[in-house]
């Protein structure tokens, strides 16, 4: 069902884009910042790494003058928490203090509301060093006071605040967690879901503080729901889907909002052996701090069939097996196109995430990331044709409008990215930006900044409050 409205989106609906600390900062080795996981993640054989990335810390005024000239009303980016705490905890860098302090204060200048990521994949090496990181439940002590600094220096001009960035994919990437010796499937399910319970311990620690040291602060996770939808009519596809949704989507948001495990969750856990050790009080702590909000990171939908009860799931497909269930896989959709990278286009999907999650948890959305990777050409006379990316986003903006029209509670749509990133997988070889940066994976070029397409139609819809689109 389309619903009609006048075409815009409401007054104060905060149109913006986005970027992650360690995909476009660069400088990882300059005033007093330590070293993180992802500084020392193995690329491959010429692959871009993210020592220089878009060298944002030395050209942040050239960008931000940029996203003034967007007409930009919000921007989404994370702090480096070893800009910040070298060592992970201990003594603060001022250096690191005063950069962010230089970007906020430009943002501002330029009517940008900055929404601050606290922990973007960075995590910092030296945690991992004392004690295992997020295996520890050290952690969290060390996660809240980070983010406790944060709040007392900057949340007298920060309002908008997100906890962790895609928990989820965080946890079943060993690198990320900061583990690089080999482990067998159960031994990395057993850690993995051990580190996720100490990040949900953290979130809600977090978010009170928040609420304590950051008058009128909102804060939430930023979540990647891949909506699953059922590969036929059958019942057996659809119950299929109804579990992916729950244990790929929503688990992570019980804790968080619920301070609970929901029965599938809990029997997925068993099943596996990999039930992580908690204590009572902490599922009371989330349930008395709930987020203000959930971020939205948007990209594609899946669609999702029940397999034969013998088929063999390898690691990373996103397959997901329950004894007692059988196994349910994921498989491709005639009906729904795909990028070059296998990733289901889907705007629909947009919608019924916000749908669901509100149905589920009565929050509001951010939508924090939503965006195309492919492979842009920078033409001699400067520009990027992008009418893919420019239909991709449209797309997707229609279906939020008539979530919006319809009366769900939407505080604004954060595209990914900004300008082009590293990415954490393809290099630069997947761009995702409205502003193309002049480098590939072998040479810096001259880092030169290029409007495309897709910058200046972004513009417009701005500018008309998305009545443009």
């Amino acid at each position: 069902m389309k619903i009609k409205g006048n075409g815009e989106f409401p007054p104060g609906f905060l149109f913006g884009a986005s970027s992650s600390a360690y995909q476009i900062e660069g400088a990882y080795d300059e005033d007093g910042r330590g070293p993180s996981v992802m500084d020392l993640l193995q690329r491959e054989d010429g692959m871009a790494d993210y020592k220089v990335a878009a060298d944002h810390y030395h050209r942040f005024e050239e960008d931000i003058r940029l996203m003034g000239e967007l007409g930009l009303k919000a921007y989404r980016f994370s702090f480096s928490w070893t800009r910040i705490l070298p060592e992970g905890n201990g003594q603060v860098n001022p250096e690191g203090l005063k950069f962010y302090d230089k970007v906020i204060e430009m943002l501002l200048k330029y009517g940008i509301e900055p929404i601050v990521t606290i922990y973007h994949f960075d995590y910092p090496q030296r945690l991992v060093e004392q004690y295992g990181g997020w295996r520890s439940r050290q952690s969290i002590g060390d996660y809240a006071e980070y983010a406790s600094i944060l709040f007392k220096h900057f949340g007298d001009r920060v309002k908008y605040w997100l906890t962790i960035n895609e928990q989820d994919h965080v946890i079943h990437l060993p690198e990320r967690l900061g583990i690089r010796a080999l482990l067998d499937e159960a031994e990395f399910d057993r850690i993995s879901q051990q580190c996720s319970y100490h990040m949900c311990v953290a979130t809600a620690r977090v978010i009170r503080l928040c609420h304590e040291l950051v008058p009128g602060g909102q804060i939430g996770p930023a979540m990647n729901p891949m909506i699953g939808i059922p590969a036929s009519g059958k019942p057996a596809d659809m119950l299929a889907a109804a579990e992916y949704n729950e244990l790929a989507s929503y688990y992570l948001l019980d804790l968080h909002c619920k301070g609970m495990f929901s029965p599938l969750y809990a029997k997925y856990l068993a099943d596996r052996g990999c039930f992580p050790e908690i204590e009572v009080a902490d599922l009371e702590e989330m349930r008395r701090n709930p987020p203000d909000f959930i971020g939205v990171n948007y990209y594609m939908n899946q669609t999702v069939q029940q397999s034969p009860a013998d088929a063999i799931a390898p690691r990373g497909t996103g397959v997901i097996k329950r004894e007692e269930a059988g196994i349910y896989a994921l498989t491709s959709n005639p009906h729904v196109p795909e990028s070059e990278w296998g990733w289901g286009i889907c705007p629909a999907g947009l919608k019924m995430a916000i749908m669901e999650l509100f149905s589920r948890y009565g929050l509001p959305a951010l939508i924090t990331e939503n965006g195309l990777g492919d492979r842009d050409e920078l033409l001699p006379d400067g520009t990027v044709r992008d009418d893919y990316r420019i239909g991709y986003l449209s797309a997707h903006l229609k279906e939020l409008r008539d979530c919006v029209v319809t009366g769900y509670p939407v505080i604004g749509y954060c595209l990914w990215s900004f300008m082009d990133v590293v990415s954490g997988h393809d290099g630069m070889n997947k761009r995702y930006g409205l502003v193309y940066l002049n480098r590939n994976d072998k040479e810096l070029l001259d880092l030169g900044r290029f409007r495309k397409d897709s910058f200046h139609w972004y513009a417009r819809v701005i500018a008309t409050n998305g009545a443009e689109l």
